[in-house]
């Protein structure tokens, strides 16, 4: 991970928890630099990474201020990270339904552009949000990036224990986003009906230097969580 990346994670960690609350804004330019000992440049682009993930905004000659996103329930579209970093201090489970491993086929392999049959870790899981089913979850990822995923990971944050123990430099993702019916097994799983209304998410997370690792369908509870994107507006 870049520095700027780091810094700008650690910012956003304040952020999340409130380091800032009662200024409203970040600290400045040279209290940043002195702060993480680095150049302008870097602590220029860690701020504007936090602009780009809907952190913050810039008031020209007054400072960097932190946006109040009061957004129940919301998820972020402008983050690389799983639900339980989203809503750290609210989601308490994960309920793993399938841990297993599979051979790509040939539409898996032609997605990671690796050879058919090659094994890939396959997780199914739900979970939960204040105790509630708020999402199920299926994903792919590649075991030649990694090698381990057991049931102490799975349930937890598979996003932290890929950055923190494996080191992975997770870079980006893309999504495409769908509304679609919720067939009756889902609807088992987020305790409603068949044919209920759903959004699904299809996700495919990359490394830094643009390997896809992970591949992943979310469907999500319509009236539990709602998802924001935040950007810039281009006259």
């Amino acid at each position: 991970m870049a520095k700027y990346q780091e810094i700008a994670a650690v910012l956003a960690k304040q952020i999340v928890e409130g380091d800032y609350r009662l200024s409203g804004k970040l600290p400045t330019e040279k209290e940043l630099m002195d702060q993480f000992q680095t150049s302008r440049n870097t602590i220029r682009s860690a701020i504007g990474l936090l602009a780009d993930q809907g952190y913050t905004y810039q008031v020209r000659g007054s400072g960097i201020y932190i946006k109040e996103i009061n957004f129940d329930n919301s998820v972020n579209l402008n983050l690389v990270k799983g639900l339980t970093s989203e809503f750290r201090e609210q989601v308490n489970q994960s309920k793993l339904l399938e841990l297993s491993t599979v051979e790509a086929t040939e539409e898996l392999a032609k997605l990671f552009a690796i050879s058919e049959g090659l094994p890939l870790y396959y997780v199914k899981r739900i979970r939960y949000l204040d105790q509630e089913p708020i999402r199920v979850e299926m994903t792919y990822y590649r075991q030649d990036i990694v090698p381990y995923l057991g049931k102490e990971i799975v349930e937890q944050s598979i996003y932290d224990y890929l950055t923190e123990n494996l080191g992975l430099q997770i870079g980006f993702a893309d999504r495409q986003i769908s509304a679609d019916y919720l067939t009756e097994e889902h609807a088992g799983y987020l305790n409603l009906q068949a044919k209920d209304p759903s959004l699904r998410i299809r996700e495919k997370t990359y490394l830094t230097n643009g390997q896809l690792f992970a591949v992943a369908t979310g469907v999500l509870h319509f009236e539990k969580i709602t998802l924001f994107a935040s950007g810039k507006v281009y006259q």
